[in-house]
């Protein structure tokens, strides 16, 4: 990055492919885990690498995993571009192993996150978080089925919308009329 940006500059001039994770989101994230700047993080679907970057602007150690050759692609040349050296990528398929052990968070944005939950509870120190950002509330029914198997504890689900609101003139106040409503749901699971 430039000298002079913020991860947010930087991010709205980033090469995109696939659909990102969103600020709001993201911000849900890092507040709902209390994630760090010295948490071991595995994020998985890296897609253009958004929510890998900005965890590696706090300060996380991030391996992102990211199967399609595509995405890889982009997202390895957007943390090319950003410089940060604590955050690797892994062209590789994470519903076949996570390498990494006594990980604070494990990510997953990514189609059937209930294939990958044996491996997250395996690579997660006890109290880490497995998040999974869905677009479908029935994904979430599959990873529920999945994640009972093991010792986590209940899961959070939030969908969170945002709207701004503008002003006009000296004294009117309003909401606007368009919106950022639903992105997906984030589900947090913590290890018991």
């Amino acid at each position: 990055m430039k000298s002079l940006e913020n991860i947010n500059d930087f991010l709205r001039k980033a090469k995109r492919g696939p659909a990102v994770i969103t600020q709001k989101d993201i911000g849900d994230i890092i507040a709902f885990t209390g994630c760090t700047h010295d948490w071991k993080v595995v994020d998985a679907g890296s897609g253009s690498g958004f929510l890998s970057l900005f965890l590696g602007n706090l300060g996380c150690k991030v391996y992102t995993y990211e199967k399609e050759e595509r995405f890889f692609d982009i997202a390895s040349a957007n943390i090319k571009k950003a410089g940060f050296k604590n955050v690797k990528i892994k062209n590789a398929d994470i519903t076949k192993g996570i390498k990494e052990k006594d990980v604070d968070l494990v990510t997953l944005d990514m189609k059937n996150p209930e294939r990958v939950v044996g491996h997250a509870f395996k690579a997660l120190k006890s109290g880490g978080y497995l998040v999974v950002y869905s677009m479908h509330i029935e994904q979430i029914q599959d990873l529920w089925k999945e994640v009972q198997k093991y010792e986590f504890g209940k899961p959070k689900i939030l969908e969170k919308l945002q709207r701004e609101w503008q002003i006009e003139g000296d004294t009117y106040t309003r909401p606007k009329t368009q919106m950022l409503a639903h992105t997906g749901f984030l589900t947090f699971i913590r290890k018991i």
